[in-house]
């Protein structure tokens, strides 16, 4: 399809930013990764080792208690480089010869905003299809206090964040329009001062509430929202080598620390010119080890550390539909034998056995990928009802038994 450039007709160049939508994620994350990171790297992957963690532990005084010898707990954050984002546009002699063509502001800007706009994307993607384990729930028309008022969501997320051990800086709530609409009418919302906030947020700042920057994103959907630390999403970005068959190309900024790889050439078979930008990119949400109440690293059967998405909240926009975040779960039937299993938003845990503590049982439901910190509490099974309660709402969680004894013994969860 040929491009088209109206001929005779004269625009004002300074209104064409109130037709773009401001890319801000790439600003926003701070952990970015280029190509000094992946030359060389098996699988275009990068590994960056983090620090060991460690809980001290104390001996009693004056005893002969043993010690408690722990092992490093060592773990990494991988980083992909798996998206080629390309932008490629073909003019014609007629078009370049008649029409009024500038190629900086007709072709080059726009192919760079659109490779940014599609790495903003990227970034949106990662933390949306991460396996969270921290969610609260935002209804302006919930009887429920805690989830009516902003600020007092703000304070819920701030706690898990301090549970999460978030430091203090670069936190942020993000926004959809719906969301960002709602906060904004809220009476005591606190201005921000955006000069340590980077320049390319600064025009979505709502305000700030409980220690957090609230940021309205165009690539959010209207009800999509979470908080994050800047540390929340690694990003990659790599400006692909200029070939040596091309006429002439180079590398360009394309804003937010990015790079990218413009290309000119000619098309002898179609007689046009062709301008290609594109860039390498990937994104992957930062995981961290999972830490036991005294603050020792949990570990899975295969001894191997437990690492989950903690650097973000997912935030449950209005009623949430059936979602909740605690439920009972029943045993009837009084079995003298057998075991179960709980399914939670898909994920099935290994056999439980039918006399489980609360501790076992919360072992298997915090093994499962998206969940952390879920909770127990009842009395002993199978004659007592258990709550099982987590850090953000679920959607569907079922059981199913597999018993011996009893009068048809059964499990429910409610």
């Amino acid at each position: 399809m040929a491009n088209i450039f109206v001929k005779g007709q004269k625009f004002a160049q300074t209104a064409l930013a109130l037709l773009r939508k401001q890319v801000k994620a790439p600003g926003l994350f701070t952990y970015k990764f280029g190509i000094a990171d992946f030359k060389g790297a098996e699988g275009d992957v990068v590994n960056i080792k983090r620090p060991a963690v460690l809980v001290a532990r104390e001996k009693p005084w004056r005893g002969d208690d043993a010690i408690v010898v722990d092992r490093l707990a060592n773990s990494k954050i991988q980083v992909t480089l798996n998206r080629h984002i390309y932008s490629a546009v073909a003019l014609s002699p007629e078009e370049e010869t008649l029409d009024e063509i500038d190629y900086v502001r007709d072709v080059q800007a726009p192919q760079v905003a659109a490779i940014l706009d599609f790495f903003e994307n990227i970034l949106v993607g990662a933390l949306r299809a991460a396996a969270f384990v921290f969610g609260v729930t935002y209804n302006v028309a919930s009887s429920n206090e805690k989830e009516k008022d902003p600020r007092k969501v703000a304070i819920q997320a701030r706690k898990l964040a301090q549970k999460a051990h978030w430091p203090l800086g670069g936190r942020y709530w993000l926004v959809g329009a719906n969301v960002s609409a709602e906060i904004a009418s809220y009476e005591k919302l606190l201005d921000v001062d955006t000069s340590g906030v980077p320049e390319a947020l600064r025009e979505g700042v709502v305000g700030r509430l409980a220690g957090f920057t609230i940021i309205e994103l165009d690539a959010l959907g209207d009800d999509e929202s979470y908080f994050v630390h800047e540390t929340a999403i690694a990003s990659a970005n790599v400006a692909p080598a200029v070939p040596n068959g091309v006429a002439k190309g180079g590398g360009v900024a394309a804003g937010n620390g990015l790079a990218v790889t413009q290309l000119w050439d000619y098309d002898s078979t179609y007689m046009k010119d062709r301008s290609i930008v594109h860039a390498f990119a990937g994104a992957t949400a930062v995981l961290d080890p999972e830490q036991n109440p005294d603050g020792s690293i949990v570990r899975d059967e295969n001894d191997a550390v437990v690492l989950k998405f903690q650097r973000a909240i997912k935030v449950t926009f209005g009623a949430g539909g059936s979602e909740k975040a605690s439920y009972t779960v029943t045993i009837t039937g009084t079995p003298t034998g057998g075991t179960f299993t709980l399914t939670i938003d898909g994920q099935t845990t290994d056999a439980i056995a039918y006399n489980a503590s609360n501790a076992d049982i919360a072992k298997e439901i915090n093994e499962l990928t998206g969940v952390s910190g879920a909770s127990v509490s009842g009395g002993t099974f199978p004659g007592n009802a258990k709550t099982v309660t987590f850090n953000e709402r679920v959607a569907t969680f079922t059981a199913t038994g597999s018993f011996t004894g009893g009068t048809s013994p059964s499990i429910a969860v409610a």
